[in-house]
């Protein structure tokens, strides 16, 4: 099965319309801070005429804002990302003419999202990230003979920083020497490293056999250490499916919990749980097909100020036993650390 697309370089004019500053245009935010593709610019006429560090200070590298698809085409992109998740997963009709506009000057578009947008944009260079490859096998036990350790994020909650904290741990592996492949299972994760399966679009009966497929494939290029990007939440009522398939399909040997620390629900009347009992939770399921130790928790600290997250990373490690860092706003290196301290796992009954 073919999982890596022909790996060129893009050059990216992100569409963001109206949202580049909030948490529907992750995608937009998730390639200017690790992707490596050169961004021209990014379209929102919101913030036409400024730039993006002034408006994201933590985006890492700058490009203009512009405010029309028009405006973009002169800046002479290869390919428009659309950056942004709209509320009901479907693209306004003003936003499907600025895609028809760049589609028409021979732009390559590039979508995450549910709606495939191949079908609507016919003739046109279209890459529908979301959409799975037709020939994903069930899970077959082959990934249990994967020689690289494997490392897998799992959650409290949803979007509370799986990918991120997979990249910085790939960061901090790479400024090391340690070769790290990252597996990506959702459309930003694939945008920024050019290839993996968005696992939220495979059925279901399917998506362990896919989370092993992308292991098989990361092992391909011979690293150290694989880390696979995690998705939802044993604890999340709607995506508590995709986060076990992961669990299992991925046979990981050991697990970076990923956790806010600010509290809250999941959803009405379904709280957060608690890191120490979501970490035995996860270590508990894992081992019904393969041990996998929760190694370290990366703190999504970002709802609090500086001084109120050291006194909770501090806190959750003394209860935990743990290394707890926030990778965003200090570094990811204690978790590495963890990680490659790690003993690689063997499944139940071998």
């Amino acid at each position: 099965m073919r999982l890596r697309r022909e790996q060129r370089k893009r050059r990216y004019a992100l569409f963001a319309e109206g949202c580049f500053t909030d948490r529907h245009a992750k995608t937009a935010h998730g390639l200017l801070r690790y992707g490596s593709d050169e961004v021209v610019c990014v379209v929102d006429s919101a913030l036409a005429g400024r730039r993006v560090l002034e408006v994201l200070p933590d985006a890492r590298r700058d490009a203009p804002i512009v405010a029309s698809i028009r405006e973009a085409l002169e800046l002479s992109p290869t390919s428009v990302l659309v950056g942004l998740a709209p509320a009901g997963g479907r693209l306004p009709e003003e936003w499907m003419e600025s895609l028809k506009e760049a589609a028409a000057a021979g732009v390559e578009i590039v979508s995450g999202l549910h709606q495939r947008l191949g079908p609507e944009l016919p003739g046109a260079k279209v890459w529908d990230v979301r959409e799975p490859p037709k020939d994903i096998p069930l899970f077959s036990g082959e990934g249990f003979s994967v020689e690289p350790k494997v490392a897998l994020t799992v959650g409290t909650d949803a979007a509370v920083g799986k990918m991120t904290a997979t990249l910085e741990v790939e960061r901090a592996a790479k400024e090391v020497g340690v070769k790290a492949e990252f597996a990506a299972t959702g459309q930003t994760g694939i945008v920024v490293s050019g290839w993996g399966i968005c696992v939220d679009a495979v059925v279901a009966d399917f998506i362990a056999g896919a989370a092993e497929q992308l292991v098989l494939e990361a092992a391909r290029s011979g690293p150290d250490l694989i880390l696979v990007e995690g998705q939802g939440s044993l604890a999340h009522p709607a995506y508590s499916g995709v986060t076990l398939g992961l669990l299992h399909g991925s046979c990981p040997d050991c697990l970076i919990l990923c956790a806010d620390l600010s509290g809250g629900e999941i959803v009405p009347g379904v709280p957060r749980p608690e890191v120490s009992r979501a970490a035995r939770l996860y270590e508990e399921v894992a081992a019904l097909v393969k041990p996998a130790p929760v190694v370290a928790i990366s703190a999504n600290t970002s709802a609090l100020s500086e001084r109120e997250a050291e006194e909770a990373i501090g806190a959750l490690s003394d209860e935990t036993g743990l290394p707890v860092t926030d990778p965003l706003r200090w570094s990811a290196a204690p978790i590495l650390e963890a990680v490659l301290a790690a003993p690689e796992t063997k499944p139940i009954g071998r």
